[in-house]
């Protein structure tokens, strides 16, 4: 996610003025960044700019690590790798600056569109090659070739992150015996020591990232990191995933022998044995709409960047390198180039990564695993139009179903990766040991289980706080507002400070009651309690500013032990075994009938009830039934509802997108032989509709037409959570969308954050 620049920080390093904060880690920063002379400087119009934190103290060392980097990406003349355009290690902040180019890392590509099929493997491993042949051929090794480090452009791949290159013949400046590159995606000699390797130890890597994008795996994946050294070093891959016919070619480059593994030049051949025809790339769909994105994105950050600092004149700049500069491109929206050059621009924006520095030369300067993580192009933050979140202070607030009317839509937030939490990756954690559900507040997630409240910290899900151990029935997140979160824990209702969890004010419920459900509106708290083993409680209102005094309290009859609260167009709609509609603002009641409404969805006056035999449209002034969508289709979930009036329902072996005001089918797509069990509950993120299945999320876009193929699912780390049979119940999985990522709760109180599909 690109970010303002930090407060105090100088807008100007070399040549190049600042425009965002790419990524940060324990000793450096990436910047997205311009020329200071503007778009007529020779050279890219944006790049992606390397450097180091104001407030280090640099030694030799440091610089002489900082020069190799330089030196190597400089040497490096390939069109499969990222471009240096200059850098300096002598100056007071060393810099380096590469080109910028919007697009996915193969980490995220795979992680949200699924493994890639044959043919675009065979024509991503055959650049991928020659990016190794060409840094061979001036004597470069890699040494830490992964899926994070490999760009997928329009016109192929690149290789970025030169951070831990090394020339052939490079005095040794790691320690003996450390371990370089990354777990999973190392060869049996960087487990031997960096002074071990050689050009085919780069060859090795390559084939554990064709065996990653061939199955979304790596070959040696393993929950037990020893475990995973011990297998490379004995070459022991699984590789049974694999195509058939790309098996043996992977097989040869994870020979234990380097001397058996072909040149990269062979390898190429290998992969295409003719040269393919002009024309684009063979990436999927998928690919192509991420493309698309980031470099729709990328333009918007150029077209919104403020003009360049006034500042005195600069002293001569005398750079330790400067390239022959790249043929200068449009910015998207520049209208002073023709459609032709604008397209060039797009597809030539260099990497869409920040180079991060590497392991050994600067340990710790940026965290993820890929070279752009958290970067993704994005554009600046703009407000969204779907009541899915909420704005304060404390920063955006997502529910559960997305919003008070269970409408499962979480708008274009849900989409938007400046949304995204800063310095955020995939992750997973053990919250609780129970289900746990979760709300994303700000920069923090809180989350419920059947015993406490528990805070973590969205980016990277460590835990911030949590509360006490409660034995008198699990928890609920009721409200976030004003840096408090107001939870029901305990037998009471509790109100925490966000920041670090420090009670309050508390108030307990009567002895024997409940909280069945609970929704929130501004300052507004409205619940539903239930006397213990009764199916009467009460319906109740409460300020949660000031005072915090009830605004009403109402009796209800209900005997469903499920009934849920939803809140749309000021009126409250309490439904289970039967349904209350009551005026928000005074518990005046509207209407009440015995009609059962499970799992319902509720905007714009109409209640949606799905059924055994369809979807119930109600109106929800009278509670009169308007029309039955999907008559005779068995419903199992609650259905989603899109801005555009799509409403997207699962039925028990297709997925169905119906217009809510004709009724009339927009498109249907199979579920094939997954059988209903293995589907859960629709979402609405962006444009596209997202299905919760048992081994990960799966998408189908609103805009479709007729029978569709829903994109399969990327089997995400992580997932399922609790499994019987080695699956999960979709059914019990909890699910929320921001920043194109998907945070999952399940049941053994396993959370995860993943790249949306």
């Amino acid at each position: 996610m690109i970010q303002p620049l930090p407060a105090g920080r100088t807008r100007l390093i070399g040549p190049y003025q600042l425009l965002g904060l790419l990524g940060a880690g324990g000793m450096g920063e990436v910047y997205l960044a311009r020329p200071v002379d503007g778009p007529q400087a020779p050279g890219p119009v944006l790049v992606a700019l390397k450097t180091v934190r104001p407030d280090l103290d640099l030694d030799d060392g440091f610089r002489v690590r900082f020069r190799r980097e330089i030196a190597a990406a400089e040497a490096v003349r390939s069109p499969h790798t990222a471009a240096l355009v200059g850098g300096d290690a002598s100056g007071r902040l060393p810099w380096l600056a590469t080109e910028y180019v919007p697009g996915p890392s193969l980490a995220e590509a795979v992680a949200r569109g699924g493994p890639l099929p044959e043919p675009a493997v065979r024509a991503l491993g055959a650049g991928l090659a020659l990016a190794l042949a060409d840094m061979h051929a001036v004597r470069v090794l890699h040494r830490d070739l992964k899926p994070g480090n490999v760009l997928l452009g329009p016109d192929g791949p690149k290789v970025i992150d030169f951070g831990i290159a090394q020339a052939f013949d490079a005095t040794q400046l790691t320690r003996t015996g450390v371990v370089v590159g990354s777990p999973g995606y190392i060869s049996p000699e960087h487990v031997n020591g960096s002074r071990a390797l050689v050009p085919a130890s780069d060859v090795f890597c390559l084939g554990a990232v064709l065996a990653f994008a061939a199955t979304g795996h790596g070959p040696f994946d393993d929950s037990d990191m020893a475990a995973v050294i011990f297998r490379i070093a004995r070459g022991e891959s699984e590789l049974s995933r694999v195509p058939p016919t790309l098996r043996p070619v992977i097989e040869a480059c994870l020979r234990t022998d380097p001397a058996a593994r072909p040149a990269p030049g062979r390898l190429a051949e290998l992969l295409l044995p003719r040269r393919p025809a002009p024309g684009a790339f063979p990436w999927t769909d998928a690919v192509r709409e991420q493309l698309a994105a980031h470099a729709a994105a990328a333009g918007a950050w150029a077209r919104a960047a403020a003009p360049a600092p006034a500042a005195p004149p600069l002293p001569p700049h005398h750079p330790a390198f400067a390239r022959t500069p790249v043929v200068p491109v449009a910015v998207p929206g520049d209208r002073k180039g023709g459609g032709g050059r604008l397209r060039l621009g797009l597809a030539a924006l260099a990497t869409a990564a920040c180079v991060a520095l590497g392991a050994v030369l600067l340990p710790g300067l940026l965290s993820g695993d890929d070279g752009q993580d958290g970067t993704g192009g994005a554009a600046r933050p703009t407000a969204s139009a779907s009541g899915a979140v909420s704005t304060e202070g404390a920063g955006q607030v997502v529910f559960p179903h997305a919003d008070p009317g269970r409408t499962g839509d979480f708008g274009a937030v849900a989409a938007d990766v400046s949304a995204r939490p800063e310095g955020w990756r995939a992750w997973h954690a053990q919250v609780d040991d129970g289900r746990v559900e979760c709300v994303y507040a700000g920069a923090s997630l809180v989350c419920a289980g059947p015993r406490r409240i528990t805070a973590l910290a969205a980016a990277d899900g460590k835990r911030l706080w949590r509360g006490a151990r409660t034995d008198s029935g699990p928890t609920s997140v009721a409200a976030v507002l004003d840096g408090t979160v107001y939870a029901f824990e305990g037998g009471a209702l509790v109100a925490r400070g966000l920041s670090e969890g420090a009670e309050k004010w508390r108030e307990p419920l009567p002895d024997g009651v409940a909280v069945a459900d609970s929704v929130q509106s501004g300052d507004t708290l409205y619940y539903a309690t239930k006397a213990r083993g009764s199916g009467t409680g009460r319906l109740v209102a409460r300020r949660l500013t000031g005072d915090h005094d009830r605004v009403w309290d109402k009796e209800w009859r209900d005997t469903s032990e499920t009934a849920e609260l939803l809140l749309d167009d000021g009126r409250l709609v309490a439904a289970g075994d039967a349904v209350t509609v009551l005026k928000a603002s005074d518990g005046t009641r509207v209407s009440a009938a015995g009609t059962r409404c499970r799992t319902p969805v509720l905007k714009g006056g109409q209640l949606l009830c799905p059924g055994p035999d369809g979807l119930t449209v109600v109106d929800v002034t009278s509670l009169g039934k308007r029309r039955t969508l999907l008559p005779g289709v068995d419903i199992a979930f609650r259905p989603a509802l899109a801005a555009d009036g799509t409403v997207v329902v699962g039925g028990t072996d297709r997925v169905y997108g119906v217009d809510l005001g004709s009724g009339e089918t927009r498109w249907a797509t199979c579920a094939c032989e997954e059988s209903m069990a293995q589907w859960g509950a629709p979402y609405v993120v962006g444009d596209r509709a997202m299905i919760v299945q048992d081994y990960g999320p799966t998408v189908v876009p609103l805009a479709s037409e007729g029978e569709v193929e829903p994109r399969g699912a990327a089997e995400i780390k992580g997932w399922p959570g609790p499994a019987v049979d080695d699956y999960p119940d979709p059914a019990s999985v909890s699910v929320l969308a921001r920043g194109d990522t998907v945070l999952a709760s399940f049941e053994n109180g396993t959370v995860l954050s993943a790249y949306a599909p």
